[in-house]
């Protein structure tokens, strides 16, 4: 897949586009449309629940899907749907591996890098051609082409 559409974090696809419950309309509310609707962002979010141990992160996942508009859920039902949301996360040592490797796994950077790598050998090559060459002069120490005696100078009319 190019990098433009690359998810951003796929180990955390399952947990984000888990469904919570339902809308209003009867369709599928997923984590990731749940955590956008409350303003939150969803993979910050998810990063920092991965993170924690998997009893906090419930704990803390919990008030934040009771605060989801519509359907109110018994406190009990909540924490069963948080800790089966809580399960599809990696663990934390699964996210400390995936984030020391998604920089390197990132082409983007490599590239941009390499160019102006290339274009700063291809100006050195071309400066140090012409002062080879005496195209280049430095400090008026360069070859200067004589002025022809018989240019009229510039006159107005």
């Amino acid at each position: 897949m190019r990098t433009l559409y690359a998810p951003l974090r796929p180990d955390l696809d399952d947990f984000l586009f888990a469904t919570v419950g339902e809308e209003r309309d009867g369709m599928p509310l997923s984590v990731i449309s749940a955590m956008t609707g409350l303003g939150l962002d969803p993979w910050a979010e998810a990063t920092r629940l991965s993170s924690l141990e998997k009893r906090e992160a419930v704990e803390q996942l919990v008030p934040t899907l009771a605060r989801l508009p519509g359907e109110r859920w018994a406190l009990s039902e909540v924490r069963k749907i948080a800790l089966g949301l809580i399960e599809l996360l990696p663990s934390t040592s699964a996210t400390h591996a995936a984030t020391d490797v998604a920089p390197l796994t990132h082409p983007k950077t490599v590239p941009s890098k390499m160019l102006w790598l290339v274009c700063l050998l291809l100006g050195t090559a071309a400066l140090v051609s012409m002062m080879a060459n005496g195209d280049l002069s430095f400090g008026g120490h360069g070859q200067s082409a004589p002025v022809s005696q018989t240019e009229a100078p510039f006159r107005s009319n």
